[in-house]
């Protein structure tokens, strides 16, 4: 009798985060009344990469609140280096607008086909660089903002 069960991979594990992702995205989706094409274009992409491209501008917004506290030029050279590190973030996220450009249809398979190329470049899974991507990178460029802001306001 052949057995049928089968081992675990690491790759297994990352289907249960997704298909929670999934089911936050058609929940979502329901209560604007959006499909999950739809929902998916808006949440990960547009609303995903708005939060990023603010949060990357929020160091340099910090930095001169503190200036005009006291002003340095320490301060005004932070400043700088800081607004060109926010233009970089507000930068990729205009660039990412204009690769995954409406209609829905258009930008979802874009963005499917692109985590499909990205999954066989990494010798992984759809799922796995999807939470890869729009999870994890999403989580550490955050909070990789929030902390810069919290060390500039503390200082």
């Amino acid at each position: 009798m052949i057995s049928m069960k089968r081992k675990l991979r690491w790759i297994d594990l990352a289907l249960l985060p997704f298909g929670l992702c999934v089911l936050f995205l058609l929940l979502l989706g329901k209560l604007f009344g959006l499909t999950y094409k739809q929902i998916s274009v808006v949440f990960n992409l547009w609303v995903q990469g708005a939060v990023l491209a603010l949060s990357g501008m929020a160091p340099f917004g910090v930095a001169v609140y503190k200036m005009l506290e006291s002003f340095s030029m320490w301060w005004l050279a932070l400043s700088a280096v800081l607004l060109i590190y926010g233009i970089a973030y507000v930068y990729a996220f205009i660039k990412m607008l204009q690769h995954y450009h409406l209609p829905f249809n258009d930008a979802y398979y874009l963005c499917v086909r692109d985590l499909k190329w990205l999954a066989r470049k990494w010798h992984t899974t759809y799922q796995m660089v999807n939470l890869l991507i729009f999870i994890l990178f999403y989580l550490i460029l955050l909070g990789l903002n929030i902390l810069i802001c919290y060390y500039l306001y503390s200082l």
